[in-house]
């Protein structure tokens, strides 16, 4: 399995996020006092950026690209990054309810400690994703072209991998009891001899006990 790489962020300055919005300057910054306002960030690259506790519940993010980007005990539900391009960005100990990835790029991505429903990647092309300590709770990643996905300690809930490769990708110390998978899916998937008996029953066989 490739290696993820993290975010280079070399140097940075503490800076309320709602001066950089009216003065238009948003990079290499650390930000970890909220906004009371509404606001949108839209059309530019996010390089270089730490965001920490931040709630994005006043804050849209439109036609936002992120690159070397770690955002920290954030509350980023409802935030659309489709059609946008996401390199070297981690998301730790996240709230994630509703954040849409469809058609977007991802590359050297990590989830960590994060807590997400309906998250969505249809038609997303992924490379290079780590999760750990996730879950995934009714997630769709339909037709996604993935490349190298690591997992330790995940869920996943209802979720469904459809016209998905996952070849080599590791299941066996995560949750898939409740998993949807197409056949196409699971081929070539690595799972421990406790998560066979729920793989064979998706595939419709009865297994006589």
């Amino acid at each position: 399995m490739k290696k993820i790489n993290s975010p280079k962020i070399r140097s940075f300055e503490e800076k309320k996020l709602i001066d950089a919005y009216y003065d238009g300057d948003y990079n290499n910054c650390k930000y970890s006092e909220n906004v009371m306002e509404k606001i949108t960030i839209s059309d530019i690259i996010l390089d270089s950026c730490i965001f920490e506790n931040i709630d994005f519940s006043n804050i849209i993010l439109d036609e936002v690209q992120l690159m070397d980007v770690i955002f920290d005990g954030c509350d980023l539900s409802n935030q659309n990054f489709d059609n946008q391009m996401l390199s070297r960005v981690v998301f730790k100990n996240c709230k994630m309810f509703g954040t849409s990835f469809i058609s977007s790029s991802l590359r050297d991505i990590e989830f960590d400690n994060c807590k997400t429903r309906y998250l969505n990647f249809a038609n997303a092309k992924i490379s290079n994703m780590a999760m750990q300590n996730v879950s995934m709770e009714e997630a769709s990643f339909m037709e996604v072209e993935l490349k190298n996905m690591l997992l330790k300690d995940c869920q996943f809930p209802n979720t469904e991998f459809i016209n998905t490769s996952l070849k080599g990708v590791d299941f066996s110390d995560s949750d898939i009891s409740t998993t949807i998978f197409d056949f196409y899916s699971l081929k070539g998937i690595i799972v421990d001899k406790f998560q066979c008996h729920s793989i064979v029953g998706m595939l419709g066989v009865v297994v006589k006990e």
